[in-house]
């Protein structure tokens, strides 16, 4: 279970890798919605996704209310660079993670309210890391497309890539 998690958390971060390349420093600022987070927002949120891997890892839980805030990235070296401290940090946890540690039940709080209740770590990584990952990512995606920047492929192929 082990290898096939880093497996995917790497090529999942190598394609988000590819998404942040095609970003801009002006496009930092857009919106396509009130209700929308900006592009700013969205990207410091996936860059600090991977940044939960080491709490899933080294022990049962995390509180984000015990979690200091940092000042969010606003240019693309910046994003860049906090995206790839991340990563770095979440592939040096999974090393050090024991395959049998991957059963081990991990809870995610913040305060009082609960959000994951002592769910395997094997499920957490796979919901809260990757696939949360990916939806944001598909999101960015959608940003780009509405601003006339590249959408690189995920999988296959996007309108603007291919990778076969």
């Amino acid at each position: 279970m082990k290898k096939s998690i880093i497996a995917n958390f790497e090529q999942e971060m190598n394609t988000t890798r590819r998404f942040f390349d095609v970003i801009t420093n002006e496009f930092f600022a857009y919106q396509p919605h009130e209700k929308s987070m900006d592009a700013a927002k969205l990207m410091n949120h996936i860059a600090m996704i991977p940044a939960i891997v080491p709490a899933i890892a080294g022990g049962p839980s995390l509180d984000f209310s015990q979690v200091p805030s940092s000042e969010p990235a606003t240019t693309k070296e910046a994003i860049i660079e906090l995206f790839e401290a991340n990563v770095a940090q979440a592939n040096e946890a999974l090393e050090q993670l024991k395959e049998d540690q991957l059963i081990d039940p991990w809870t995610l709080k913040n305060g009082e309210n609960t959000y994951i209740n002592e769910a395997p770590k094997q499920d957490v990584m796979r919901n809260l890391i990757i696939s949360h990952t990916i939806h944001h990512r598909a999101q960015l995606g959608v940003y780009l497309r509405m601003n006339n920047l590249k959408v690189p492929a995920s999988y296959v192929a996007s309108a603007d890539e291919s990778l076969v």
